[in-house]
């Protein structure tokens, strides 16, 4: 299949976000539960870049499920669908489907996110970002690796 090329700008600039969002969040991870949740602003600044994380997340997974034909219908859905044409591993794909449903709750205020449960998938989950940019690096290698 031939397939049109990545757009790597695109892609290098989500990854900073990823990566720099990641550098905050990382900080207030290694805060106690109750220094981090009886801190309004950090809890704020928290939650900011988590959902700037996920939506540069979402942007290379849309670009990357465009690229072959796919037009995700959400968040969470774009990761399951590039888990299932093999950019990154089912597992992952649910972990970071299940991210992007809480980005969706923390933008949409569809229920109240406990501050201490964000604190705890702080500390849990924000590796699998770190997984995911290294599953798309993986996938581009890959990808060019089959070019002609």
């Amino acid at each position: 299949m031939n397939l049109p090329p990545f757009n790597r700008e695109l892609i290098r600039a989500r990854a900073a976000d990823i990566r720099r969002e990641l550098e905050a969040l990382r900080t207030y991870a290694e805060l106690e539960e109750q220094d981090f949740a009886g801190n309004a602003e950090k809890v704020r600044a928290a939650r900011y870049a988590l959902i700037v994380a996920v939506e540069a997340a979402a942007a290379i997974c849309s670009h990357l499920a465009a690229r072959q034909g796919h037009a995700p219908d959400s968040y969470p859905g774009c990761f399951e669908l590039i888990a299932g044409l093999g950019v990154v591993n089912a597992d992952l794909g649910r972990r970071l489907a299940s991210m992007a449903r809480l980005r969706n709750i923390l933008v949409h205020g569809y229920t109240r996110v406990d501050d201490r449960r964000l604190h705890q998938i702080l500390r849990s989950n924000l590796a699998d970002l770190d997984a995911y940019l290294a599953a798309i690096a993986e996938h581009i290698r890959r990808s060019e690796g089959d070019r002609p």
